[in-house]
């Protein structure tokens, strides 16, 4: 199974979604938990969701 490290947090997972939180236009992956956090974020954008568990 793969993992990402998330780019808020560190934290190494199997599951990390792909988000906008800044006027700068570059994607980052983080944990569920920094995802919930951000989204509170007035520039939060949702861009999907990485799996490691995809052959």
């Amino acid at each position: 199974m793969k993992t990402k490290i998330c780019a808020i947090c560190n934290k190494e997972e199997t599951i990390l979604f792909r988000i906008l939180i800044a006027n700068n236009k570059n994607w980052i992956f983080v944990c569920q938990s920094c995802c919930e956090k951000s989204k509170q974020l007035a520039n939060y954008k949702y861009g999907g969701t990485w799996k490691g568990n995809r052959h």
